[in-house]
């Protein structure tokens, strides 16, 4: 059973059905390669459980992480709208389950397409403020600028929560790792750890059982503006 994101859960149930219907479900185990970059875009997928990473590989050979999609969201649908390839590579976090529908359903004569395409249309809109967001955070002059936008970009995006001392806070679960947080923050995995400790001496993040719970948002946000 699959929960739907917000852009689908104006898509009537029937709809959901014949797209759960015409997808095929495939698993990966960590790391696995869901496409690459440059791949023509055969299909879109929706995450059933695990998570994905999309990241973009630069012409210097550096990969750059700008998100992670959760269970209940879609990837891979800026290739199949424009009927191209994909932008960037997929790969799964952990053992990931993934739906699969062919790109020619957003546009054959059925009932449902055209609601399927306005859904992408919203995906995709999304997905581009994305794009911009990393961008800018790329060119900030220092990492903990960085690390603090792409820290607070996915929890936002990941929605996670736990409780830290009686308070019920915002988090980054543990399917994200601090080589994770390297590649999206441009950083290398033993300075983002420098600076996640500072900022858990500073009661700004806690980190329990390799999760980071925010503490403090309005001084890891205060970062970026220093830059």
């Amino acid at each position: 059973m699959i929960q739907w994101s917000e852009e689908f859960s104006d898509l009537p149930p029937q709809a959901k059905e014949t797209i759960v219907q015409k997808s095929a479900v495939r698993t990966f185990s960590n790391n696995g390669i869901i496409y690459l970059q440059e791949d023509d875009a055969t299909s879109f997928h929706f995450v059933v459980s695990g998570y994905v990473r999309l990241s973009y590989l630069m012409e210097d050979g550096t990969a750059i992480l700008y998100t992670v999609v959760p269970p209940g969201h879609s990837f891979g649908e800026l290739g199949v709208f424009d009927q191209g390839y994909y932008p960037d590579t997929a790969s799964a976090i952990g053992n990931t389950r993934i739906l699969s529908v062919k790109a020619d359903f957003t546009t054959q004569s059925n009932m449902y397409g055209g609601q399927l395409q306005n859904a992408l249309s919203k995906l995709i809109a999304k997905r581009y403020r994305t794009y911009i967001d990393v961008t800018k955070s790329l060119y900030l002059n220092n990492l903990p600028a960085r690390l603090a936008q792409s820290l607070l970009r996915l929890v936002d995006s990941l929605g996670e929560r736990a409780i830290h001392e009686g308070r019920d806070v915002p988090c980054l679960g543990s399917a994200v790792n601090q080589s994770d947080l390297g590649s999206m923050a441009r950083g290398t995995r033993g300075n983002i750890n420098r600076t996640l400790k500072s900022w858990e001496r500073n009661n700004w993040i806690a980190i329990q059982n390799r999760k980071i719970l925010i503490l403090n948002r309005t001084s890891i946000e205060n970062l970026t503006l220093d830059d």
